[in-house]
């Protein structure tokens, strides 16, 4: 199985909607968390996704279109927080 990159051009909700705000949370966090702690992209992702499925009943598909989503919203709107702590 194929395993979308979080730089493939994914449509961004300009703002997480009421309903998705704790899963934007979640792979928010989980990302930021296993980047600090030096994980690359892709094990990053996979948390990520791992995150939203505790959440959200969809398909891993659609689970990932979340996560590259919430993590695109929040390193164009708070970059400055995501990226705190990250290096490489």
């Amino acid at each position: 199985m194929r395993v979308p990159s979080l730089h493939t051009r994914i449509e961004c909700r300009p703002i997480p909607t009421e309903d998705r705000k704790p899963a934007c949370r979640r792979v928010c966090l989980a990302y930021r968390e296993m980047r600090q702690a030096g994980a690359r992209d892709q094990e990053a992702h996979e948390a990520a996704v791992v995150a939203v499925q505790e959440v959200l009943p969809l398909s891993w598909k659609e689970v990932s279109a979340e996560a590259v989503n919430a993590i695109a919203y929040a390193t164009k709107y708070h970059s400055e927080w995501f990226w705190r702590g990250v290096s490489g």
